[in-house]
């Protein structure tokens, strides 16, 4: 198909490419939106907040809850052909291999367990003892910033309701909300940076719309 490569359009590359540039370039991006939540003698204020604790813990409890009742609805709609949304073989394959591949091996394990990136809390630049490389710049300080699992793993929820209710726009919009909220989290508590951050929603979203054309459209 015209204006795609891997059945993502050109448009989501170039603008990954371009901001990806960006970071690279100006690496002092990252550092001055982490320097907005840090507090000189403080710290990041938000790291063991209760909120901050909640929403981190309850990335991995939906990664479970979330997809087992997706499991349990696929199995449903073997029996009750009725149900006004159905969960097909295809799209519950498509959704696990996304989440495998996605923040599974992408983020959490060729990117978070190889590039070395050292976390905004463990800086110079914020008290800590490890020094700053830019996005995209191999490390060797075995830190596991780059790129941001709980975002790749929120931002999974929204093409959940994507494939299989795209006309809740309630939904949607609660998924969005959940995603950032996880991603704003990350940043405020020196988890990540925002280049952590966006990196993770591009890799979600090039990989969805790939697997997206190698399932349903070829």
């Amino acid at each position: 198909m015209k204006g795609r490569f891997l059945g993502v359009p050109a448009w989501i590359w170039i603008a990954f490419i371009l901001i990806s540039a960006l970071f690279v370039l100006f690496p002092e991006i990252d550092l001055a939106v982490s320097q907005f939540f840090f507090t000189p003698g403080v710290g990041f204020e938000a790291k063991g907040a209760r909120i901050e604790r909640l929403i981190y813990r309850s990335v991995g409890f939906l990664l479970v809850v979330g997809n087992t009742s997706l499991i349990a609805w696929w199995l449903s709609t073997r029996f009750l052909s009725r149900l006004r949304i159905q969960c097909t073989t295809k799209d519950l394959a498509f959704l696990l291999l996304l989440l495998a591949l996605g923040p599974g091996l992408i983020v959490n394990g060729l990117l978070k367990g190889n590039w070395g990136r050292a976390r905004p809390i463990d800086l110079m630049q914020f008290s800590g003892s490890d020094r700053f490389t830019a996005a995209f710049v191999l490390s060797d300080q075995e830190g596991r910033s780059f790129s941001s699992g709980h975002t790749a793993a929120s931002a999974y929820w929204i093409v959940v309701v994507f494939l299989i209710a795209p006309q809740r726009i309630f939904l949607l919009g609660i998924a969005i909300a959940y995603s950032l909220a996880v991603s704003w989290m990350r940043i405020a508590v020196g988890g990540h940076f925002l280049s952590d951050v966006v990196t993770s929603y591009f890799i979600v979203a090039i990989l969805a719309l790939a697997l997206h054309r190698l399932l349903y459209e070829v």
